[in-house]
């Protein structure tokens, strides 16, 4: 299997590095490890003394899946198969997906949930997340359109990276009737699941209201991406089963100290989500008005969810050259349309890191030059 390159993450890669400023980071703020072994309960704290770093279980550690269990409303922890997010993406699609497929993908969303599909072999018919006046929107009726019994599988993004939409429930409940009437299997990455910005919007997992739905989670959103660790859920025992038997061929199993590390995070969850969620609303508000200011530049779209936003800039300017302006002159990384397969002028802010600001700042001195720019052209 031939798979395209992931731009994404080849920008912070060849990027990261220089870059002083980052802006379109849509990781939260992370926990030192200090702070989560100061969250340890006696079991915990037990278990992190007397850690062995020999062979995990391939299934991954109970306490840690009858912790991630508490997220959800009906999912047991055999239910679960730990694993890194993006690992969990490259089984999950190799079990399901075969040449010839068919499958539909909500659009723009992590290039891997359409990327993957296409390298296997698969017709990929993208979904477009359309701009309206009121922010975001799926045409459901576009779905209706397109979905047949030969659909073997709807890859959904909830809550969107990069835009931060979120259906509302009759929409989502409409989607999943189609998906249902036709046999299809759905999957949801599902990372930023309990950060909705109106507590109103949250919907539940697809997980527990949808009985062929598979679900990613991670630790993302709590601070502790680098553990690299994950879960795949679902309450079909033959997905489980067969992901676990090609994971034997990828990690194997888990590292020792991520799992320790996850326990604890993930029985503090509520902790670790409020802290980060503060700092996702006070920097959206900080962007609303910086975006608010700057309108003659920007189009700015509101998120419901997560911890990105998707803006668009205005023609005539080309969000490719501004992003490449930042990297050249400001060390700032900007997360360009392109990453996305993209040709909207659309780029990603990141709302979960406290330099947010900082680097907002250096983005304003970016907007200024466009601005006087701008000016100095009409003159002449």
């Amino acid at each position: 299997m031939r798979i395209k390159t992931f731009k994404l993450e080849r920008l912070f890669a060849r990027y990261a590095e220089k870059a002083k400023y980052m802006l379109s980071q849509s990781s939260c703020e992370g926990c030192t490890m200090q702070e989560v072994l100061d969250m340890a309960d006696p079991e915990c704290k037990k278990l992190w003394d007397n850690l062995s770093l020999g062979y995990t279980r391939p299934e991954g550690f109970r306490p840690l899946r009858e912790a991630i269990t508490t997220r959800y409303t009906s999912i047991r922890p055999s239910d679960i198969l730990e694993l890194t997010p993006e690992e969990g993406i490259f089984i999950f699609m190799n079990n399901m997906l075969d040449e010839g497929d068919e499958v539909i993908v909500m659009h723009p969303t992590l290039p891997s949930l359409y990327e993957l599909p296409r390298a296997l072999g698969c017709r990929v018919i993208k979904w477009p997340l359309e701009v309206t006046s009121w922010g975001w929107r799926l045409d459901v009726n576009f779905l209706a359109e397109n979905i047949t019994p030969k659909t073997k599988l709807l890859v959904l993004n909830i809550p969107n990276n990069p835009t931060g939409y979120i259906p509302v429930r009759t929409e989502l409940d409409r989607i999943l009737n189609l998906a249902d009437r036709n046999g299809t299997w759905v999957f949801n990455e599902e990372t930023y699941r309990g950060m909705e910005h109106d507590p109103a919007a949250a919907i539940p997992s697809l997980a527990d209201i949808y009985h062929r739905a598979v679900v990613i989670g991670g630790l993302n959103k709590y601070g502790l991406p680098g553990t690299r660790m994950g879960w795949l859920v679902s309450k079909s025992r033959q997905i489980i089963e067969e992901c676990a038997a090609y994971k034997d061929y990828t990690t194997l199993c888990n590292n020792a100290p991520g799992e320790v590390l996850a326990t604890i995070a993930m029985r503090n969850a509520a902790d670790l989500l409020q802290r980060n969620h503060k700092i996702v609303l006070e920097n959206l508000s900080i962007a609303e008005a910086f975006f608010k200011k700057n309108r003659d530049l920007f189009q700015w779209v509101q998120p419901n969810g997560g911890a990105t936003a998707f803006p668009r800039l205005l023609p005539p300017f080309d969000v490719t050259e501004m992003c490449e302006k930042a990297m050249e002159e400001k060390d700032l990384l900007i997360v360009g349309e392109r990453a996305y397969g993209l040709d909207t002028n659309h780029f990603r802010v990141g709302l979960g890191r406290r330099d947010f600001a900082q680097a907002l700042a250096v983005f304003s001195d970016i907007v200024d030059e466009v601005r006087t720019a701008e000016v100095e052209a009409k003159e002449k």
